[in-house]
């Protein structure tokens, strides 16, 4: 694995002209994505992964500009995991919402 190393602004740019010569509306998401001020660096270039997934070439160069925490997969978080930690919530609330009708019910 070799060291990191920052990307200049020669290399920004022409990646950048490369994008906008091959397809203008790819550089027009790749600007949206750019230009969004609420994602943080991580979030933007998962998005970028996804815009680019067709152009393998320009995929292989967009690498250069991962960020230093950023594994090389597109999905970062475990989704399961997310669901095992929201299933007692959603067991709750429907504990909650169906509690008056369950008893009505369980009673007659």
């Amino acid at each position: 694995m070799s060291k990191w190393e920052p990307v200049t602004f020669e290399e920004s740019l022409s990646f950048v002209k490369k994008v906008k010569a091959r397809d203008y509306m790819l550089y027009l998401s790749l600007l949206d994505v750019l230009n969004r001020n609420d994602q943080i660096p991580l979030e933007a270039y998962s998005e970028l992964l996804l815009l680019f997934r067709h152009h393998e070439d320009l995929l292989a160069e967009l690498s250069k500009f991962r960020p230093l925490s950023c594994p090389n997969n597109v999905y970062t978080h475990g989704s399961i995991w997310m669901i095992i930690f929201l299933m007692p919530f959603l067991l709750l609330s429907l504990v909650l919402a169906f509690e008056k009708p369950l008893k009505c019910f369980l009673l007659q």
